[in-house]
């Protein structure tokens, strides 16, 4: 019974993933081929485990000498020795640790820019890497492939690279190199990953439909929710309203027991209208009483209806106020209230007959 699928081995070309066939092969737990084949991105099974295998030239591998002192700042010292070996910036460099021997550090470099456009492409694709490495990473130590970049080769002292002619792999490397038939059929034997430190496409490439669908659903619930709230807080509205107008109709009946009734709100304007008209509101008959009788007074209530106008005052305002009442032979009436001050009553005939 042969073993089962673990997952697939990608052979992603130097121009990404795109609407061209690429190579792979199926391998086992045990990272042996069991099935190889070609085909589009956008064929390959989903539900398997991916891992992508990108051109040599892509990438470079350095070997730092690294103090283990080096601690939390080690990614500060490693990068500050890169300056010195990178040509151009580094704001594109993508860098990640590799192996370490001692004070000996092993970093892989790649165009951050171009493993983005391959981690969108895979999304397009859908697809979910869980791995991403090199070909001289496959490579054991003292081998090389032929690959449409040419040879690349991994030298028995951790030298990697690529070369046009298999005839300079000798005095490249210094020794004698075994050829390998197909990288993407060569155990991997080391846990270099580049999409180390990038945004992860693992586990939401694998389930941006399911997520999609479900923040679709929770829209969807959310917006019901919204407007069943509007339908609520409006037909409480509507109850209120109409509780409202209730209230003033029978408000407007006791004030006007006999009077027909048909828009309460609308005679009510009309009514006051009118009466304002006749004389005003409390505090434009005060106005008018204090420019007939010139005196400066502090009501401390005023009370105003059809036929009179009442204004509460101390003792001393209204020992001021009955005398030039008098003065313009404004008839009037006094009380004393329950709070011991004075209310002079007015009556609006005797008001309106004044000039």
């Amino acid at each position: 019974m042969s073993s089962p699928i673990r997952f697939l081995r990608v052979r992603v070309p130097a121009t990404g993933l795109s609407a061209a066939p690429v190579e792979w092969v199926a391998l086992d737990a045990t990272g042996h081929a069991l099935e190889r084949g070609c085909s589009l991105p956008g064929q390959l099974p989903p539900d398997i485990e991916q891992e992508l295998v990108i051109p040599a030239r892509l990438v470079a591998v350095h070997v730092l000498e690294v103090p283990p002192v080096a601690g939390k700042h080690e990614a500060a010292v490693i990068r500050q020795q890169l300056e010195d070996r990178v040509l151009g910036g580094m704001d594109d460099i993508h860098i990640v640790r590799g192996t370490r021997q001692g004070s000996r550090q092993t970093v892989w470099l790649v165009s951050r820019s171009w493993m983005l456009a391959l981690l969108a492409a895979c999304r397009t694709a859908h697809l979910a890497p869980t791995r991403v490495l090199p070909e001289q990473a496959l490579l054991p130590a003292s081998s090389f492939a032929e690959t449409d970049e040419g040879f690349v080769y991994h030298a028995r002292n951790g030298a990697c690279g690529v070369l046009p002619d298999a005839a300079l792999l000798e005095t490249v490397c210094g020794e004698s190199l075994v050829r390998v038939e197909n990288i993407l059929d060569i155990p991997a034997t080391n846990d270099l990953n580049l999409l180390r430190g990038l945004p992860s496409i693992s586990q939401t490439a694998r389930l941006s439909r399911p997520l999609l669908q479900a923040a679709g659903v929770l829209l969807l619930i959310m917006a019901g929710v919204w407007l069943l709230s509007l339908i609520l807080t409006w037909r409480q509205l509507a109850t209120q309203e109409t509780a409202l107008r209730e209230t003033i109709r029978q408000n407007f009946a006791a004030a006007h027991p006999g009077m027909p009734i048909i828009d309460p709100i609308l005679q009510w304007r009309q009514l006051h209208g009118k009466h304002a008209a006749k004389g005003g509101d409390a505090l434009d008959q005060l106005a008018q009483l204090a420019e007939q009788t010139a005196v400066a007074i502090r009501p401390q209530r005023l009370d105003a209806d059809t036929n009179a106008l009442k204004v509460t005052l101390g003792s001393s305002d209204a020992a001021l106020l009955k005398p030039a009442l008098q003065a313009k032979n404004i008839s009037f009436d006094t009380q004393t209230t329950d709070s011991g001050m004075e209310q002079i009553i007015i009556s609006r005939s005797a008001e309106r007959s004044q000039p």
